[in-house]
């Protein structure tokens, strides 16, 4: 009879779930906002490369209060920093602009409360469709590649540098190669490796969601998302002849993976939402 009992409860909500998803339907989503962004692990600090986010999507329930969101963007990225001194390292630095234009597909589960606000957590995958550099205004050769740092020579055998954490996990791979351990590591560097010249295509990343419908419709959205993956490996150099490697910047550390990070402001408009708020009602009334 216990098992029974356990049982009834089950029962009962799965007789319960049909008539909850006949009382939703599909609601299509318009969507226009904008983007700050910035580059974890560049020399560009503070949110300050603004960008267009813009797309449609769906809503799809699964029961009354959760929903799961699935949407095609055209979302822009990067870095942006104006001219300035460093006046730690007393050099010119110059202008940096990063732009990374992306086809984005994010999936999000939704939590709604009284139809009016939702959080929403989910994942993106994004593939880069434009990609611009400019250094000191003048464009670079960047490319979609692997995003990693290479040896220069390409020998078989050696080990993959690229997944070194900091300089001195760099420096052990490289005297664990056969350089000579009494080689200044600034010095070894920059003969043996050459610097990522490329940017992953794809972009795996991670999205947290705060919404609230302001009026019939109309919702405004606040979305953080952040690179899983890192989107380049690169090493920081003292000078443009890439001889020193920048280790006494206590702010930039010489091997550094870069991340996607962006805050943005959106407005979705709700297609059918007065019509799924009117099956909600009724269904519950014939309950």
């Amino acid at each position: 009879m216990k098992r029974f009992r356990i049982l009834i409860p089950l029962f009962s909500l799965l007789m319960a779930t049909p008539t909850l998803l006949r009382a939703q339907i599909v609601k299509g989503e318009l969507i226009l906002g904008g983007n700050i962004t910035q580059v974890d692990g560049d020399e560009c600090y503070r949110f300050r490369k603004p960008g267009v986010h813009v797309g449609a999507g769906a809503l799809i329930p699964l029961t009354s209060y959760l929903d799961v969101g699935l949407e095609v963007l055209f979302n822009q990225k990067g870095a942006y920093k104006g001219d300035s001194i460093n006046q730690h390292l007393g050099l010119y630095t110059g202008t940096y602009k990063l732009n990374l234009n992306y086809a984005e597909i994010p999936v999000m589960i939704y939590l709604t409360d009284k139809d009016r606000y939702s959080l929403g957590v989910g994942v993106s995958y994004g593939r880069i469709v434009g990609l611009q550099e400019y250094v000191n205004g003048q464009s670079t050769a960047i490319r979609l590649g692997d995003g990693q740092i290479h040896w220069r020579n390409e020998a078989d055998g050696l080990p993959d540098i690229s997944q070194a954490t900091d300089i001195k996990e760099l420096t052990k791979m490289l005297y664990a190669a056969g350089y000579p351990q009494n080689a200044a590591i600034e010095e070894l560097v920059p003969q043996v490796i050459a610097n990522s010249d490329s940017y992953r295509g794809n972009d795996f990343s991670i999205c947290a969601d705060a919404r609230v419908r302001i009026w019939e419709g109309i919702h405004a959205e606040l979305r953080y998302q952040y690179s899983l993956v890192p989107i380049r490996t690169r090493l920081f150099y003292k000078d443009v002849n890439e001889t020193l490697l920048k280790t006494d910047d206590s702010r930039v550390q010489p091997l550094q993976r870069q991340y996607n990070n962006s805050i943005t402001l959106r407005v979705v408009y709700l297609f059918n939402e007065r019509r799924a708020k009117a099956n909600k009602e009724a269904s519950k009334k014939g309950q």
